[in-house]
């Protein structure tokens, strides 16, 4: 099944409206709260935010704004992976024990690539009963600002996803390219890879053409300045089961190699890469952390939402 595009005026509609339990994150962008300002008329069992450590003041004044009230969110530790995983696990773990009937709607919009995995790894630990209430909802951009981060921190492999490293076998490093040059250099030079394959999104499957553009430029680039590139294939942003189907595929040759996956294109496509690798323990999945977020012009929003069933990925 591929996911429903709908306007968000009629996203209450899917859903049981009597009885929703919301995990949403907390951001700078006021695309953050679309989903959740769609749903207000609902019935909440429960309803948290994931809120940065070093939270930006912007972030701070829009949760003012749609009166998330302090005890409704949970502090996520950007530079402590650990401290982040254990907070996902805990609410995940607290969306399970709630009475009655209800719906649990993950707004994954601003949640960082790192914390989808982790909260990937978190629910494939949830009965199938679990998984069968639980939706992914992404509010879609109408325009992204021309730059989103930058100041790379830190590389490292995502907590829960270490995989089967061994000393004898050299490294392939998979990058999902997406619009992010200096994720995607550091990225590179950390794992200093044997060999390479980049992941490109075709104009009919791209998000806008816009992104695209970006997108073909950022995989030029790499092609030139990398010999050890050997393959390019296509994947689509937001189709989840048809990208499984190409890592299966791809990783399939790739037996002599430590595989390592760097997911950077959309946040659809991220959930995808987790719900692999969980299925394919001896694949490693990667994070570039950075300092600095484009927090004055980082995206505009649409008045479209993305809707998925969590059971269609995992």
């Amino acid at each position: 099944m591929r996911p429903s595009l709908i306007n968000r005026n009629k996203l209450p509609t899917e859903f049981t409206c009597s009885a929703i339990a919301f995990l949403g994150r907390s951001s700078f962008e006021e695309r953050c709260f679309s989903a959740y300002d769609a749903l207000t008329e609902c019935n909440f069992v429960s309803k948290r935010f994931l809120v940065s450590s070093e939270e930006a003041n912007e972030a701070k004044e829009l949760r003012k704004k749609y009166g998330i009230a302090s005890d409704k969110t949970r502090i996520v530790d950007t530079n402590d992976p650990l401290q982040t995983q254990r907070t996902i696990a805990n609410e995940v773990s607290a969306l399970r024990v709630l009475k009655g009937e209800y719906s649990i709607v993950l707004d994954i919009t601003s949640f960082r690539r790192e914390e989808l995995l982790l909260l990937v790894g978190s629910l494939s630990k949830v009965g199938r009963d679990q998984l069968k209430k639980t939706h992914f909802v992404y509010s879609k951009a109408s325009a992204m600002g021309d730059w989103l981060s930058n100041n790379v921190r830190e590389v490292r492999s995502v907590v829960g996803f270490p995989g089967e490293v061994s000393n004898a076998k050299k490294t392939h490093l998979m990058l999902l390219v997406g619009i992010e040059h200096h994720r995607a250099l550091a990225i590179i030079q950390a794992y200093e890879p044997y060999s390479i394959s980049l992941g490109m999104v075709p104009k009919d499957k791209s998000v806008n053409e816009e992104i695209y553009e970006r997108n073909r430029q950022l995989t030029d680039w790499l092609i030139r300045h990398f010999d050890q590139v050997r393959r390019v294939f296509d994947f689509p942003a937001t189709d989840p089961s048809e990208l499984k189907k190409i890592l299966e595929m791809l990783t399939s040759e790739l037996n002599e190699f430590n595989v390592v996956i760097a997911p950077l294109n959309s946040k659809l496509s991220t959930l995808a890469v987790g719900a692999f690798a969980i299925e394919h323990p001896q694949i490693q999945l990667c994070y570039a952390e950075v300092d600095v977020y484009n927090a004055g012009d980082y995206s505009q929003p649409s008045e479209d939402i993305v809707w998925v069933p969590a059971s269609d990925i995992l």
